[in-house]
């Protein structure tokens, strides 16, 4: 039998709800953790019960050693699902996160209501999935601190980097403090993320999120996503590049709750 890591997680809601009402999980980027997600989470909590949680080898949860695959990490999700008691969630995934999420609507369609994919890809071409390699032999050799600035490049724009240098130091500073051996896992994981065939099998509503400026997983990949989904959508978040909930947290929130404002 697999040992699954701890995975550390963190429940909060504003109204004095039961704890099986509408819930809505937060799942965050790779070198992340779940306080990508402090504003939106905030905003959310007002009106459902919001779960946020670290990946494995990030934040407060267990590393692994030796390379994770997408499923193990949608595994590591429906664990933390159980564990707070919800049979359906929407499903707020970012990057990782939303590879996370596509596997578990996946496999387990019966846990999933709603879905929403931001900046993030169901496969990768070949000369991307050798960046992912070529990355994981820094972080082997360097640690995270040897990626820090390239990263901090892909996850905002330079305007952003510009305006914002405390908010890019944070991030900064929380990639170097993430454990290499799982940030090494998880780029295995991402590396391999294959979900664009089984796609048609999600059923639910869902929304793909991109940002014009991103590079790291550009609007077409997200429009990808979109086709295959039978009940997706796509917003496309102008100045925004691939943390886009956090350069733009009002238009973020807006589109995610314009769409949880659809659901039933």
């Amino acid at each position: 039998m697999t040992t699954r890591p701890h995975i550390h997680h963190v429940v909060q809601q504003s109204r004095d709800e039961s704890p099986f009402s509408r819930t809505v999980v937060l799942s965050h980027a790779l070198g992340c953790d779940l306080s990508m997600w402090d504003a939106l989470a905030e905003r959310l909590a007002q009106d459902w019960r919001v779960v946020r949680f670290d990946h494995r080898g990030h934040g407060a949860s267990q590393s692994t050693a030796g390379p994770c695959t997408m499923a193990d990490l949608a595994e590591d999700a429906l664990g933390v699902l159980d564990a707070v008691a919800a049979e359906r969630v929407v499903w707020i995934g970012l990057s990782m996160g939303g590879m996370v999420g596509q596997e578990l609507a996946i496999r387990h369609p019966e846990r999933i209501s709603a879905l929403v994919v931001a900046n993030s890809s169901s496969a990768y071409p070949p000369a991307a999935v050798a960046m992912w390699h070529q990355r994981i032999e820094l972080v082997r050799r360097g640690r995270t601190a040897a990626i820090a600035d390239a990263v901090m490049a892909r996850y905002f724009h330079a305007g952003f980097r510009d305006a914002a240098p405390d908010t890019v130091a944070r991030f900064r500073s929380r990639l170097v403090a993430t454990d290499s051996a799982g940030y090494i896992a998880c780029c295995h994981a991402i590396a391999g993320v294959d979900t664009t065939s089984r796609l048609p099998q999600v059923g639910v509503p869902a929304l793909v999120i991109a940002g014009a400026l991103d590079e790291g997983t550009p609007v077409v990949m997200a429009r990808a996503i979109a086709a295959a989904l039978p009940r997706g959508r796509l917003a496309v978040l102008q100045d925004a590049s691939h943390i886009s909930v956090v350069e733009q947290p009002a238009a973020f929130a807006a589109v995610v709750e314009s769409f949880l404002g659809t659901l039933p």
